[in-house]
C-alpha cells in the first residue's frame, strides 16, 4: 500500500567535541630586558584565526597571546612579556561538509609559565575547545495510508516534540572607543578579557535583531609600578539576515568571542577592537502522530521499518549558580588585584550536573611582591525533575575574592548559564506494507470467545490475537470508550 509521509525540517547535530590539549612554546627574554627571578602571573587570550568545516572534518587555528609578568632579577616592578602560541586543532565526523554550519569557542582555561634560566623561559596554554557542527535535514515520518481499507487496524501515538529547524551562524565586529576616568594614572593595558551579556533577541519579518553589552574586564600597570582591575561596558545591537527563521519560533543565541584586543592610548580613551561569531538556533514545535503497531483483520500484512531518532531539544530556562572556596596562599596579603573565573567544562552524570570553572587570583603581598594562585571550583546546578541529558549554550560568570586572616582569600563565583535539554525521540517508522489477500483466514466456529486476562495486557494486542477491534471489545464488555487494557477480569472478545 502507498504511503503518505509527513515532513520535519530540522538542524542535525553531527557533531558536538569538547577537547581540552596544552601548546607549549619556548622564549628568550629579550636583550632590552633585565634577567627573570621569578614568575608572578600568566594570562593568556585566544585568538580564533580560521575553522572551516571540510570534507569530514573540521581544521581550527589560531594563536594564545600569552601575557607573562615576572619579577627581575635585583627586585623593581613587574616587567610584561607577550608571548605567541600558535595552534591548530582537528575534529572529525562523518556527515561534514562544506554547506555544514559550524560553530566553535575556544578558551584559555589556565595559562603557565616556568623559568628555564635567567634568558628563557617555557609557557603553556589549556585550551578548552568545542566544536559544534550542524546538517540541515528533513525527516519523512509514515502518518496514513493513500488508500482506505476498512479491515485495516492501526494503533498510532501522539508525540509533541521541539526540535532545532535551522541553524545560522553569522558574526561580527565591534569597534569602540571607551573613555577611561583618571588615565593619567596608568601606563599600560593589558590581559583583556570579554563577556557577552545578551539582553534582548527577537525574530522580525526575516530578520534576528539582539541587543546586549560586552562586559570588558582589563588589567593595567599604574604609573606607580601597582596593577589593578579595570571594568568597563560596550552596548551593542545586532540586525542579521535569519533566512528560515519566522517570527513566532524561539530561538536561542550563542556566542564565541574570536578575537579581542584593547589599547590604551595617549588621549586617555581605551580603543576596542572584538570580533563576534554568533549561533543563532530556531526551534519549532510538531505534534507527530506515529503509527506504532498494523494488522488486518481478514488478511496477513507484511510490514518493513526504519529506525528513526528525532534530536527533540528545547532551551531550558536560564539558571544561577554560585560557588565559594577559601584558598589558604600562605602569606599576609596586601592588596587583591585581578580574579579571573573561566569555564573549563559541564560535568554530568545521573546524580549531579556542575560547572568545572578554572580560577585565578592575583595579589599583592604585605612586602610589595606579586603572587597569582590557581584553583579549579565547581559549580553545582539545580535542573528541572527528569532532565535526563543537557549541552550548554552560554555562560555568565563574575568572580570576586576579598582578603579573609592573615593568609588565606575567600574566592566566590556567581553566574548564569543556559542550557538545551536533549530528549531524543526514537521509533521504528513504517516504510512499507502489503497485504497478502490470497490468505484465507480460517473460519472461526464461535462469534464469542470467553477469557479470563490476569496480568495487565493491552486491548489493542487482545484485538490482533483475535483479529478484532479494540472497539468491539469495549463494547461487548462496557469498557470505557479511553480503556486501554484490562487486568483480572473476565472478558467477552467478539470474533469475526
Amino acid at each position: 500500500m502507498d504511503l503518505t509521509k509527513s515532513s520535519v525540517a530540522l538542524s542535525r547535530l553531527i557533531l558536538d567535541a569538547w577537547n581540552n590539549y596544552e601548546e607549549t612554546t619556548d622564549a628568550i627574554v629579550p636583550d632590552t630586558f633585565p634577567d627573570i627571578a621569578r614568575i608572578a602571573a600568566v594570562y593568556g587570550s585566544p585568538q580564533l584565526k580560521d575553522d572551516a568545516p571540510q570534507s569530514g572534518r573540521v581544521l581550527i587555528s589560531g594563536a594564545v597571546r600569552m601575557t607573562v609578568l615576572y619579577v627581575p632579577e635585583g627586585g623593581g616592578a613587574l616587567r610584561r612579556l607577550d608571548i605567541p602560541i600558535s595552534f591548530a586543532h582537528i575534529e572529525e565526523a562523518a556527515g561534514i561538509n562544506e554547506d555544514s554550519r559550524l560553530f566553535v569557542t575556544c578558551r584559555v582555561v589556565a595559562a603557565d609559565a616556568h623559568v628555564m634560566n635567567s634568558r628563557k623561559l617555557s609557557a603553556t596554554a589549556t585550551l578548552s575547545i568545542c566544536c559544534r557542527v550542524f546538517a540541515p535535514d528533513t525527516a519523512q515520518l509514515t502518518d496514513g495510508f493513500a488508500e482506505t481499507d476498512n479491515g485495516l487496524e492501526l494503533l498510532t501515538t501522539t508525540h509533541t516534540v521541539t526540535v532545532p529547524s535551522s541553524v545560522l551562524r553569522r558574526e561580527f565586529t565591534l569597534m569602540e572607543d571607551v573613555n577611561l576616568p583618571d588615565h593619567e594614572r596608568f601606563r599600560e593595558m593589558f590581559a583583556p578579557r570579554a563577556e557577552m551579556r545578551l539582553s534582548d533577541c527577537r525574530l522580525m519579518n526575516g530578520k534576528a535583531v539582539l541587543k546586549g553589552d560586552v562586559a570588558l574586564h582589563m588589567l593595567a600597570m599604574t604609573t606607580d609600578d601597582t596593577l589593578e582591575n579595570i571594568d568597563c561596558v560596550v552596548p551593542f545591537t545586532q540586525i542579521f539576515e535569519a533566512d528560515g527563521m519566522t517570527d513566532n519560533q524561539q530561538i536561542s543565541v550563542s556566542f564565541s568571542v574570536r578575537h579581542l584586543d584593547a589599547e590604551l592610548r595617549d588621549d586617555g580613551l581605551v580603543g576596542v577592537g572584538l570580533g563576534v561569531c554568533v549561533l543563532l538556533t530556531a526551534f519549532e514545535t510538531h505534534t507527530l502522530h506515529v503509527i506504532a503497531d498494523v494488522y488486518h483483520l481478514e488478511h496477513p500484512v507484511h510490514v518493513e521499518t526504519r529506525p528513526i531518532t528525532l534530536p527533540a531539544c528545547h532551551p531550558l530556562a536560564e539558571l544561577g549558580c554560585e560557588a565559594t572556596e577559601t584558598v589558604p596562599v600562605g602569606m599576609k596579603i596586601a592588596q587583591i588585584a585581578d580574579v579571573t573565573a573561566t569555564l573549563d567544562t559541564l560535568l554530568h552524570d545521573a546524580s549531579r550536573t556542575m560547572l568545572r570553572m578554572m580560577a585565578c587570583i592575583v595579589y599583592r603581598s604585605d612586602d610589595g611582591e606579586y603572587y597569582s594562585v590557581h584553583r579549579a571550583i565547581h559549580m553545582p546546578l539545580s535542573l528541572p525533575d527528569g532532565t535526563q541529558s543537557v549541552r550548554l549554550n552560554g555562560m555568565q560568570c563574575r568572580a570576586s575574592a576579598t582578603i579573609s586572616g592573615e593568609d588565606s582569600v575567600v574566592l566566590s563565583l556567581s553566574g548564569r548559564c543556559s542550557l538545551l535539554c536533549d530528549e531524543p525521540l526514537q521509533w521504528n517508522d513504517l516504510s512499507a506494507l502489503s497485504i497478502d489477500e490470497t490468505a484465507q483466514p480460517a473460519a472461526s466456529p464461535v462469534s464469542v470467545i470467553l477469557r479470563y486476562v490476569d496480568t495487565e495486557e493491552r486491548l489493542w494486542d487482545i484485538a490482533k490475537h483475535y483479529r478484532t477491534t479494540v472497539d468491539a471489545i469495549r463494547q461487548a464488555n462496557q469498557l470505557d470508550t479511553d480503556r486501554l487494557s484490562a487486568r483480572a477480569q473476565m472478558l467477552l472478545i467478539p470474533v469475526r
